[in-house]
């Protein structure tokens, strides 16, 4: 929240400084242009996290100030050097992360044990959005669509309990239609709350069990089934966490989880990343 607040606070700076130093005027002055690009220095410097959120209020101050053409071009000059910065350091992520992640999937998927095809339509039609910010906030992106999947089969929509696209009991988002601000919201609501779980979790560790370490660009086996395990109720035992209810991560999995409808979080994150690395 202390990052979102100065992040919005450097926004008005400096769209508000523009306001002041020279009349309106399409074509930018040799100031301005010198104030824009020290303010791409400083997007240059910045993190992955605070790069994505400075260009997602940029977006939306583009959309108010559009009718005043200075601020407009000032505003969209920056919010597209933010996102270019941003596009191409999660470019190389996907870069690095490929192999890993082509060899996690080799390693798993023939033991996927149903035939029901993954609603791949309805899960990846907001991909790039949830790949935005899970990468912003260095999370696994494959393993935040596996959560909305078997929560609320991706469905684009507000449940009727009030909790969400990711049954999140501590938030109410109401029920019925959803927008595009309160889904990409419910998404980053998801992601701060699994991070939650694993700084608590994190806080006991020692040598016997180890710090979970969650990143966009990795995947280990212990790690996604411990962080389940927390996410939806867990018991820790001599060599990892434990699900209280397994089926919610291997339904579909194994014979052992065969006769299941639907898939669970494991065999869903296996049919994610097989999309990821087809299409990426």
């Amino acid at each position: 929240m202390k990052n979102k607040i100065q992040i919005l606070i450097m926004v008005f700076v400096v769209l508000f400084w523009f306001v002041w130093i020279s009349e309106a005027k399409y074509t930018l002055t040799g100031d301005e242009l010198k104030q824009i690009n020290s303010q791409k220095v400083i997007l240059t410097q910045a993190s992955d996290f605070w790069l994505f959120s400075y260009y997602t209020q940029l977006a939306k101050w583009y959309n108010i100030l559009e009718d005043d053409e200075r601020l407009a071009t000032i505003s969209s000059n920056l919010r597209d050097y933010a996102y270019a910065q941003f596009d191409t350091r999660k470019k190389l992520a996907k870069q690095q992360s490929i192999a890993d992640k082509s060899k996690f999937l080799d390693e798993y998927r023939s033991n996927i044990s149903i035939n029901e095809n993954f609603p791949v339509d309805n899960c990846m039609w907001w991909y790039n959005t949830i790949d935005n910010i899970s990468f912003a906030n260095d999370f696994p992106t494959a393993l935040t669509i596996a959560i909305w999947y078997r929560e609320s089969n991706c469905g684009y929509y507000l449940p009727n309990n009030w909790d969400g696209p990711f049954q999140i009991v501590s938030k109410d988002y109401g029920n019925g239609e959803i927008t595009e601000e309160i889904f990409k919201q419910s998404i980053q609501d998801f992601i701060d709350f699994a991070k939650w779980k694993i700084e608590n979790y994190n806080k006991r560790a020692d040598d016997e069990f180890p710090e979970l370490k969650i990143s966009y660009k990795s995947l280990d086996y212990t790690w996604v089934v411990s962080f389940w395990a927390l996410y939806n109720g867990w018991t820790r035992t001599w060599w990892m966490v434990q699900p209280n209810a397994p089926k919610y991560i291997f339904d579909g999995y194994g014979e052992d989880y065969s006769k299941a409808k639907k898939y669970g979080l494991f065999p869903a994150l296996l049919k994610v990343l097989a999309w990821e690395i087809d299409n990426n």
